[in-house]
């Protein structure tokens, strides 16, 4: 028995609650074998609030660059000229859009779960793509015309239905990024190493990791803490690695990545309300436990008081 379902049960029958009816079908449909994934990875766009948000993932890149730069005094990533990676862009390309239009060379997206043909669909387009370019006109002024940022999208953007290990970008990254990725990678470690020998040397990076259930906005840390890795796996699945922030930073510095972690959010006060299983009270401090999200960068020239 797949206990990994039945431990997900309830977290699909919330969504189906809370989302709009016609995004609970696409995801109905998505499931049957023979429905073509375009059609339905378009469905699955064109109906999600989440998706539709044109600036959602802008705020999410400025918010990340503002509290590095509050905190550590780090500069803003530059994309005039350079040769991007992201990991884990997600079905509407991530920041690469953004990237290309504020003047990035080359983009190249890593994402086992992309559909080809759906960021030129019609469809997508009006709903998502002319939406965000006029954001991102807004937020960094008019840099080119949606007629130029399409040909440039079309021109300088790749994104292919791999992982890390089977990735050929065809050059080195100038700059690498991924936002809420990295827990999701199974072999974390050796992804990393691949990852390595697809950058440049003095690359910039910056990758958020959330370190949370991605079940429970509201208690983050519930069931991970209260259970070993192996059960939870048992009774929720793989969906995340479970790897915990010094873990992380451990891979990075056997890849050969040299990092620092800046700690977004740390969550105490809702680590006191949970049983913690000897698992993890024995290999991690509570402090650590408490992460909830981190950006791990490239190490960082000055900081600031």
């Amino acid at each position: 028995m797949n206990l990994g379902v039945i431990g997900n049960l309830g977290h699909r029958l919330m969504l189906a609650r809370t989302l709009p009816p016609r995004l609970v079908l696409a995801k109905i449909i998505k499931r049957i074998p023979w429905t073509g994934r375009k059609m339905v990875r378009v469905a699955e766009i064109v109906n999600s609030p989440k998706d539709l948000q044109p600036d959602r993932l802008i705020r999410f890149f400025l918010a990340q660059e503002t509290l590095l730069r509050d905190r550590v005094g780090r500069s803003e990533l530059e994309f005039e000229g350079r040769k991007v990676i992201e990991v884990g862009p997600g079905p509407l390309a991530g920041w690469g859009p953004m990237a290309i239009f504020r003047g990035a060379e080359r983009v190249f997206g890593i994402e086992p779960d992309w559909v080809d043909g759906v960021l030129t669909d019609p469809a997508v387009e009006t709903a998502y793509l002319r939406p965000h370019h006029a954001a991102l006109s807004d937020v960094f002024g008019k840099l080119m015309s949606f007629e130029e940022f399409s040909a440039r999208l079309t021109e300088r953007l790749t994104v292919q239905a791999v992982g890390l290990k089977a990735a050929k970008p065809g050059f080195l990254a100038d700059v690498v990024v991924s936002n809420s990725c990295l827990e999701h990678i199974d072999g974390l470690d050796i992804a990393l190493d691949a990852l390595a020998d697809l950058t440049a040397p003095g690359a910039r990076f910056m990758h958020l990791v959330n370190f949370g259930n991605h079940r429970n906005r509201i208690s983050p840390f519930v069931t991970i803490y209260e259970m070993p890795p192996e059960k939870y796996r048992r009774l929720y699945g793989a969906h995340i690695n479970l790897h915990r922030p010094s873990d992380i930073g451990r891979f990075f510095e056997e890849a050969g990545i040299e990092v620092e972690m800046t700690i977004m959010d740390r969550q105490r006060v809702m680590l006191t309300k949970l049983e913690l299983h000897p698992y993890w009270v024995g290999r991690y401090q509570s402090d650590e436990l408490a992460i909830r999200t981190a950006l791990f960068c490239e190490p960082y020239l000055e900081s600031v008081e």
